[in-house]
């Protein structure tokens, strides 16, 4: 199996740590968390972390843990979108590799790609909804039901990261989204 160092992969992929950690503090912002601490990026393990005071509000824990795959998704999409539509769509390949144009395309790609590489919450995420949320005796049982599959699609994910789950999910996201997209607004 070829293995590339995380933070080999943070490195080419900075700009979608550098949103992951942004949704994070955007979701605290939401939620009325205080952040004591934000890291965007740097070249150590973890390669970007947010700080936020401690919340004992279930929903707003579930928010701040899973605003990432939710704003990663989305903004990867959309920033994947025109380069799709150019291969695609249009089928232009040929101007994509040999035009300003093109690379711009190309640039948006890995943008793009590295966003959604960087969906998925973390295990300290998954953690932190587990000692805030699931072992948490003041919490309702409706709030432990709906995050427990979350946590445990939260471990799935970083499992999968192993064999590229991360990246397969990069690539579906930017030939479905876009695809589902053109189907609906142009049959």
């Amino acid at each position: 199996m070829f293995f590339i160092p995380g933070q080999l992969i943070g490195l080419l992929t900075f700009p979608g740590v550098i949103v992951h950690e942004l949704a994070h503090q955007i979701c605290c912002r939401i939620c009325n968390i205080p952040v004591f601490e934000v890291k965007y990026f740097q070249f150590s393990n973890p390669c970007g972390y947010v700080i936020h005071e401690k919340c004992d509000n279930p929903w707003k824990n579930l928010l701040t843990a899973a605003g990432p795959f939710l704003v990663n998704t989305v903004l990867g999409m959309i920033i994947t979108m025109p380069a799709y539509l150019q291969l695609f769509v249009f089928g232009d390949i040929e101007s994509t590799v040999s035009s300003p144009l093109g690379l711009l395309q190309i640039f948006l790609l890995w943008v793009g790609f590295s966003v959604l590489m960087h969906a998925f919450p973390s295990t300290g995420d998954a953690r932190s909804l587990v000692a805030s949320v699931l072992k948490n005796q003041d919490v309702s049982l409706i709030a432990k039901i709906i995050t427990a599959p979350i946590v445990g699609l939260i471990y799935l994910g970083a499992l999968g990261s192993v064999v590229w789950l991360d990246l397969a999910y990069a690539v579906a996201i930017s030939m479905l989204g876009p695809s589902l997209l053109v189907k609906i607004f142009y049959g």
